[in-house]
C-alpha cells in the first residue's frame, strides 16, 4: 500500500494540490458528499478523494467510487450489480491478498453492515508494509446502481489508527451519496479551503 502511494502521489498533476480544508464538502467528480475535518489536507482526482491529518503514510481516509465493470490490478474476481454485500467484500478481500506488497494479512472482523441507507460490508485488517510496517484498516463498501463505493481508514497500527478513529467515525457518518440528498444546495460546499 505504501508503494501505491508513492506511485500515484509522484503523478499527481499541479491541477490537483493538496488543500487544507475542513467542513461539508461535495465531491463533484464522485457523487456524494463528505464532511472533512478541520485541519485536515485533501486531494480529490478523478478516481478517488484522499484526506490526511498528518500524512497518507501515518493515517488515511480513501472514499472512493469505481465503476462495477472495471477490472481489478491483482484479482481476475469481478463485480456485478446482483452481488450480495459479502460477494463483494470477497472480492476486495481477494484484490489486497492477491497485492504482492500486502504482507502478514489478517482478517480481524468482515461482517454486513449499513452505510447511509445501503447494503454494505465492514472489513477490518491488518497487514504490514515492505517495509515492514503494521497497519490497520477499516473498510466499508457496497454496490449502487453501476458503481462500488468505498471508504477505508488506514493508519498505523500503534498510536495514529486510535488516535484518529473517532474522526474517521464521523466521517463516514457524513458520507452521502448525492442523489440520496436530492441534491440538497445548502451542503455544496461549505469548508475553507487553501492550498498548500
Amino acid at each position: 500500500m505504501k508503494k501505491f502511494f508513492l506511485i500515484f502521489l509522484l503523478f499527481i498533476p499541479a491541477c490537483a494540490p493538496w488543500i487544507e480544508t475542513g467542513g461539508s464538502y461535495e465531491s463533484l467528480p464522485h457523487n456524494f458528499y463528505v464532511n472533512i475535518p478541520q485541519g485536515w489536507m485533501m486531494l480529490d482526482t478523478d478516481r478517488y478523494l484522499l484526506i490526511s491529518g498528518d500524512g497518507p503514510f501515518l493515517q488515511y481516509v480513501l472514499i472512493q467510487d469505481r465503476p462495477i465493470d472495471r477490472p481489478f490490478r491483482n484479482t481476475k474476481k469481478k463485480f456485478n450489480r446482483l452481488m450480495l454485500p459479502q460477494e463483494a467484500a470477497d472480492v476486495i478481500i481477494d484484490e489486497i491478498t492477491s497485492d504482492q506488497s500486502v504482507l502478514n494479512f489478517e482478517i480481524i472482523e468482515n461482517a454486513p453492515t449499513r452505510i447511509n441507507g445501503h447494503d454494505g460490508f465492514r472489513v477490518v485488517f491488518t497487514y504490514k508494509n515492505r517495509d515492514g510496517l503494521k497497519l490497520k484498516t477499516i473498510y466499508h463498501g457496497f454496490l449502487a446502481d453501476e458503481s462500488f463505493y468505498n471508504i477505508r481508514y488506514t493508519a498505523v497500527n500503534r498510536y495514529y489508527f486510535e488516535k484518529d478513529i473517532k474522526t474517521f467515525r464521523k466521517v463516514l457518518e457524513s458520507f452521502r451519496l448525492v442523489e440520496d440528498e436530492g441534491n440538497c444546495p445548502g451542503i455544496r460546499i461549505s469548508q475553507t479551503m487553501r492550498a498548500n
